[in-house]
């Protein structure tokens, strides 16, 4: 395996803050695109230091499913050059390189797709899907239930094998992921002229039906175990040229290692969602580390245990120990410096003034009215009063100089009593 730099001596402030961002999403998020392939570099390089990191806590029943997964990392990591796109040679190395259990995992940036290559038996599968949503369906209301993949194509391994096959496939791939087409770019009509919408997604029918077709051409459309997911996406725009949206990569990311982790086994997300965890809790490490703000840690720390309580029988392992340490050691960080505000935030007392009392001259008190208090409780009487209400009826009166009221909401036993005083 190709060697991988110590992530947490690597990880700068402003790196951190793109792991928080795109993995944590939490409440508050930039107001302009942070994308860059230094940053989407790094955020290959650090799944693959969890997924090593794993290797060494998991059972053994498990490496061979995290080994698949660090070599399809490093083939993603591989193949692309320091602009972030696809290099010829480096997809026609990995594509000869690919073992019967491997899987490839290739981002093409341009087409905002992704394709996985896998070996299965004597066949080759293709599988394709879209990356980052279209801003309306990010737009709308809870969360976007979304299934990967979109489609799959099965070609013979002998097919596969050709050289000029690969040299073709190889080529294709590397100019989409770098060239745009005019067609599949969202319009927006201003001054009466349709232009590029650059703050839109990219339709990816480019990858997901052309290169589709294509490989039909020399296998078969297949039907594939797939996962359904509920992503969680954001696009931000203020005062900006280009809006901030989930990263791509994270999202192929996620996609591919659980494409990996759940079907080489008969209960799905098993392996899949212990790692999301245990690589949470790496990028919480990290945070510990440096001066992170306290709002930052304490939304990491509940993303953390959210996700842990969601694992609901995940057996007790080395994993799950590192994940308990990291938690406690930021609940520890979090409750010193409550206490540091604390103090500070306390008004000093000054006690120079009771330096002067004398305690003795303050334990006994004079009561001189006190005997006579107690003395007069024993001769005190006890005085009873009647409860009894007697009410005492009495004709109103009435004056010469107006007619008397006659009140028609009362009782109809008083009416000959409002007659006889009407009559008088």
């Amino acid at each position: 395996m190709a060697h991988v730099p110590d992530i947490t001596a690597t990880t700068t402030k402003e790196r951190l803050n793109y792991l928080f961002h795109h993995l944590f999403l939490p409440a508050k998020l930039p107001g302009e695109d942070d994308s860059s392939s230094t940053n989407e570099a790094f955020l290959v390089d650090f799944v693959l230091h969890c997924l090593k990191r794993f290797l060494v806590e998991v059972e053994s029943e498990n490496e061979r499913s995290i080994t698949t997964c660090i070599s399809m990392m490093e083939t993603l990591r591989n193949s692309t050059d320091t602009y972030g796109y696809l290099r010829e040679d480096g997809v026609g190395e990995v594509l000869r390189q690919l073992s019967p259990e491997g899987c490839v995992a290739l981002h093409i940036a341009a087409q905002n797709a992704a394709v996985l290559i896998r070996k299965v038996d004597a066949s080759v599968y293709f599988e394709t899907f879209e990356l980052s949503p279209t801003n309306a369906s990010v737009f709308a209301r809870g969360r976007l239930v979304r299934q990967f993949p979109d489609a799959a194509t099965a070609i013979l391994f002998k097919d596969f094998e050709d050289e000029a096959f690969q040299s073709v496939l190889a080529r294709t791939v590397a100019k989409m992921s770098h060239q745009t087409v005019q067609e599949m770019k969202k319009k927006v009509k201003k001054a009466k002229q349709q232009h590029d919408e650059d703050r839109d997604t990219v339709e990816p029918r480019i990858v997901t039906e052309l290169l589709t077709s294509i490989l039909r051409g020399m296998g078969k459309s297949i039907d594939v175990s797939g996962i359904c997911k509920n992503t969680r996406e954001e696009v931000m725009w203020n005062n900006s040229k280009l809006p901030w949206r989930r990263s791509p990569v994270w999202l192929l990311v996620r996609v591919s290692l659980q494409l990996t982790m759940s079907r080489p086994t008969s209960t799905p997300e098993s392996l899949y969602k212990p790692f999301m965890v245990f690589m949470f809790a790496q990028a919480l490490g990290i945070a510990n580390q440096q001066p992170t703000p306290s709002d930052v840690l304490h939304t990491m720390v509940t993303k953390v245990s959210g996700r842990l309580c969601k694992l609901e029988s995940s057996p007790d392992g080395k994993w799950l120990e590192f994940i308990r340490q990291t938690v406690s050691g930021t609940s520890d960080i979090l409750a010193k410096r409550w206490h540091r505000i604390c103090e500070r935030s306390e008004q000093p007392l000054d006690l120079d003034a009771l330096s002067s009392f004398e305690m003795k001259d303050s334990v006994y008190f004079s009561l001189p009215k006190t005997g006579e208090f107690l003395s007069s409780i024993p001769l005190r009487k006890i005085e009873s009063r009647s409860s009894t209400f007697s009410p005492a009826s009495y004709p109103s009166p009435l004056g010469a100089d107006r007619l008397p009221l006659m009140r028609s909401n009362g009782s109809a036993d008083y009416l000959p009593f409002h007659v006889a005083m009407v009559e008088s």
